[in-house]
């Protein structure tokens, strides 16, 4: 089967996925789709929409389970303020998989996305997750879940009560299960006690840095996750914004906007970083690699999230 029908039939599940998501003003859950062959990372089907009468950009995210960052790097053109009806919107849902074990929840902070490998089996689900902000960043590490709560009640950190306070909003200290319950319906709760995989009763801030630290999910992206994962699943969090991987004779990049925290580490400057994603993929490779090194520095500069060809295995003879 050449390269381009073993993409096309990867991609199918989450394409008739993507179809009933147009066809209804139902959210979407998450796509589950088969794990390619070791070495190829690669995984999901990109596709366009058209905005409809009353629609908003969060509205066609939270239909496709992509998170509001995602949809809006993807198409750097539309204003988000002022969509048109019948506009066209590009839904970026390939992804590469996260350089890691492909085993129990894998989070990637960079791409704001948690990818979950159920046990005994060849599959991987992927869930668009809101994150820490910036002075409360998500930890990255390796955890595992030690409890499993069903409507949980939150215990109001005093950090959190103070904050508020500032602001003219005093909260309890314990705020039972309801519609006002920001951890929404259902928690994981990590080895890091302090830190919940939770739902949330504020929908749009998935897929953006809104957070004190935990992960949040839409509710009913949440509740299928709940009722998969066992207490002891490991839980291993990185930061990748440079993704890169090889299918057949082609190799393909991933780049998005990296962490402000990174951006500072850096110096702004992270040639070194995306360069070496690419050449650990090529590690070993023969024939060599042909890779056009400039259309992967415009992808970074533009950090759309959007997987592409960069390049492809030289021809022998």
């Amino acid at each position: 089967m050449n390269t381009f029908w073993t993409l096309c039939h990867r991609r199918w599940i989450k394409y008739v996925t993507a179809f009933a998501a147009l066809s209804s003003a139902a959210t979407a859950s998450a796509a589950t789709y088969l794990l390619p062959p070791p070495g190829d990372n690669l995984i999901g089907f990109s596709h366009y929409t058209f905005i409809q009468s009353g629609q908003t950009l969060q509205d066609v995210a939270r239909a496709n389970d992509i998170g509001y960052y995602d949809i809006i790097q993807a198409n750097p053109t539309i204003n988000p303020e002022d969509v048109k009806p019948w506009e066209k919107i590009l839904i970026p849902s390939t992804y590469i998989l996260p350089d890691a074990p492909q085993t129990g929840i894998v989070i990637n902070t960079a791409s704001l996305r948690l990818f979950y490998y159920p046990p005994n089996s060849n599959t991987v689900q992927t869930f668009p997750a809101g994150m820490g902000m910036q002075g409360m960043a998500t930890p990255t590490g390796q955890f595992h879940i030690i409890e499993k709560m069903d409507h949980p009640a939150w215990y109001v950190p005093a950090s959190e009560m103070a904050e508020m306070a500032k602001q003219g909003m005093y909260l309890p200290k314990v705020m039972p299960a309801g519609p006002e319950n920001p951890l929404g319906e259902y928690a994981l709760r990590l080895n890091k006690r302090t830190y919940l995989i939770h739902g949330t009763n504020t929908p749009a801030t998935v897929g953006r840095r809104a957070s004190a630290g935990c992960l949040h999910l839409f509710p009913e992206d949440i509740l299928s996750l709940f009722k998969q994962v066992d207490v002891g699943t490991s839980v291993n969090i990185v930061d990748q914004p440079f993704k890169a991987t090889l299918v057949g004779n082609t190799v393909y990049f991933q780049a998005y906007q990296p962490l402000r925290e990174d951006r500072v580490y850096w110096g702004n400057n992270p040639t070194s970083v995306w360069q070496g994603v690419i050449q650990q993929t090529l590690t070993n490779t023969n024939p060599p690699a042909q890779i056009d090194w400039q259309k992967a520095q415009a992808m970074v500069s533009e950090q759309t999230g959007v997987v592409q060809p960069i390049g492809y295995l030289a021809k022998q003879g």
